[in-house]
């Protein structure tokens, strides 16, 4: 007491007031200790109203050392605290209950809103025959028989604990990275590059000398031994002990064909899993964001090590082998999409390019017979990306919606999203609930608007292609473009994200535009076959190779086309921009309006369209 009177923390016998030094003192007290308590992390274990309880209770003597000052004065012989201080707070206490009522009122009228926001958009959505959930979206249950996903050879990838997380709330942790690891080993296998090639990789396709080169030179492994070389286009590195090594005097198709039989095992099992008709993976929100991408992740090596022993038997002259292995890989990318996932589509895409990258190998080459070509004509023309990215973005709806209704529970994995957590969940209740559903009606507004535009598009045509639904609403600048857009705290989460979505539209059509100009090239490789060259037009192929000019699916006009003084042709879509500009592809990666042109058979240092 005497040390608190010597600071006039208290107030001494001639010096009666020292409360406001009592009461910062005690404030300050009450920070450090909530700094203190929250920097030792205890209170992250514990339910949100026991933390926020406790941090209260820290601030304990900023509410006790104005008693013990009132008390201690009194008995000087100065009136009571409250006694001085009442007829100013009673003006303060009334306005902050009314402060409290109309924040209180406000809140009670958002919830309101925003629940009648949310009805008006499922109601929406029942009326268009939207899923509202994904069990709806996904469908019936397929049979184990008839599901790609479970194969014995991707059995464990979706392996899953079960616990209760502290509210009591069911919660289950994703354990298959183990067995993704164990199928990336065994598919493992070196990728050439253009060091190791001693030159830029100028072809299209994977350079069977180099990657021979890589392959004599690497000596015999013992198990566990690693080597410094690249196990897929990710540069993921792995034990190669199980692929053997080619001899020194065997040409470089047959050395990659002979690495390869050390993945026998698992490319025949990938080959028989692809032949089954549907895909159905499990979905979980635990872990989402680590098992979708580790589990999406692992058709990109399957299909790439099926391009490239469709290389290799091309260059020995197994056309027949090749089409079967392009074929596995348009069935892994026909799989993918019925993920009704984004990363899926995408995904899927680059599958499509390598098999038209091995599909450009044997015309190059002129290696496909005219059966195969009629075959591969047929095969092109069933693309069912436009179905695809319709259940790519119904997917990416349903889970915003997930992510957005558990942020509101405060039940939001961070794994989820991969991204700093916002919301109630994850910033201690700094966003009203109402506003987070706000957020969850404009995100499933924005996305439905854009499944019912590619729904009432045509399926022959681009998305964006020139005069279409998607051109005439400006869906780009209305949904996607969220550049100047006045922040509003209905979009605060949502604005963010939409950019992002902005060219799934555009690496579709690309990729229909390829497929359309493989249908055309397969009818020229077949008129070669034919007549002993190419035709001086495109009508020349109708209708012994093709019942009608094949269109450009971006402009609705016929594919640029023209033979070449060598005897070569030049084959092309307009592109995004609607415009012709000569069939040359823009060297720059990042270049806004180039044409889409097939790549020509002779190596060229131009940047290619797959």
């Amino acid at each position: 007491m005497n040390l608190l009177q010597r600071f006039r923390i208290l107030p001494l016998e001639h010096r009666r007031f020292g409360f406001w030094r009592s009461l910062c003192l005690s404030l300050a007290t009450g920070l450090l200790l909530n700094v203190a308590w929250g920097f030792s992390g205890r209170g992250n274990s514990l339910p949100e109203g026991v933390h926020v309880g406790l941090e209260y209770a820290l601030f304990l003597p900023a509410w006790l050392v104005p008693l013990l000052w009132n008390r201690r004065a009194v008995s000087l012989g100065a009136p009571g605290f409250w006694s001085v201080w009442a007829p100013r707070w009673r003006p303060l206490a009334l306005g902050a209950v009314v402060v409290a009522a109309l924040i209180s009122l406000g809140l009670a009228l958002e919830g309101r809103r925003a629940e009648q926001a949310w009805r008006e958009v499922e109601d929406q959505l029942r009326q268009r025959g939207e899923p509202l959930s994904y069990q709806e979206l996904m469908g019936p249950p397929i049979p184990a028989e008839q599901n790609f996903a479970a194969h014995p050879f991707l059995s464990g990838i979706h392996a899953y604990t079960q616990s209760r997380d502290t509210q009591g709330h069911p919660v289950s942790r994703w354990t298959g990275q183990p067995r993704v690891t164990e199928i990336e080993v065994s598919l493992a296998f070196p990728y050439e590059t253009a060091e190791a090639a001693g030159r830029p990789l100028r072809r299209t396709g994977r350079d069977l000398e180099a990657l021979a080169r890589l392959l004599r030179s690497r000596p015999p492994l013992t198990p566990g031994t690693i080597r410094n070389a690249r196990a897929d286009a990710a540069g993921s590195h792995h034990d190669l002990s199980h692929l053997p090594v080619p001899p020194a005097d065997m040409p470089a198709p047959q050395a990659v064909l002979f690495a390869l039989e050390g993945l026998r095992d698992a490319l025949e099992q990938i080959a028989e899993a692809a032949r089954r008709p549907h895909c159905r993976h499990e979905l979980n929100s635990a872990d989402f964001r680590d098992a979708s991408l580790a589990r999406v992740a692992l058709y990109k090596p399957m299909a790439d090590r099926f391009r490239l022993r469709a290389v290799a038997r091309l260059a020995v002259g197994d056309p027949k082998g090749a089409a079967e292995d392009i074929e596995t890989i348009l069935r892994l990318g026909e799989h993918l999409d019925e993920d009704s996932a984004l990363m899926s589509h995408l995904v899927r895409i680059v599958l499509q390019g390598f098999a038209y990258n091995a599909f450009w190998e044997g015309t190059s080459q002129h290696l496909w017979s005219d059966a195969q070509l009629a075959a591969f004509q047929q095969r092109f023309a069933t693309s069912t990306l436009r179905a695809g990215l319709v259940g790519a973005f119904q997917g990416e709806r349903l889970f915003g919606q997930s992510c957005i209704e558990r942020e509101r529970q405060g039940r939001l994995d961070p794994a989820t999203l991969g991204t700093t957590e916002v919301g109630k969940g994850s910033s201690g209740g700094r966003m009203p609930d109402a506003w987070l559903l706000q957020n969850q009606a404009y995100h499933a507004r924005m996305l439905d608007r854009v499944v019912d535009v590619l729904q009432r598009s045509d399926p022959n045509r681009c998305i964006a292609a020139k005069g279409s639904i998607w051109e005439i609403e400006q869906i780009d600048r209305t949904v996607f473009d969220t550049e100047g857009r006045r922040p509003h705290p209905y979009r605060i989460l949502i604005d963010p994200m939409l950019p992002a979505l902005a060219r799934m539209h555009t690496k579709t059509d690309q990729c229909l535009s390829i497929s359309r100009l493989a249908i055309t090239v397969a009818a020229l490789e077949r008129h070669r076959l034919g007549t002993g060259g190419y035709p001086k037009t495109l009508g020349d192929l109708v209708p012994r190779f093709l019942t009608t000019v094949p269109l450009d699916p971006m402009d609705g006009q016929p594919q640029r086309y023209r033979l070449n003084t060598d005897g070569t042709f030049t084959l092309y879509s307009v592109g995004p921009n609607h415009t012709d500009d000569g069939g040359v592809m823009s060297k720059s990666k990042d270049a806004e309006h180039p044409d889409w042109v097939w790549p020509p058979n002779h190596p060229t240092d131009e940047r290619r369209l797959f």
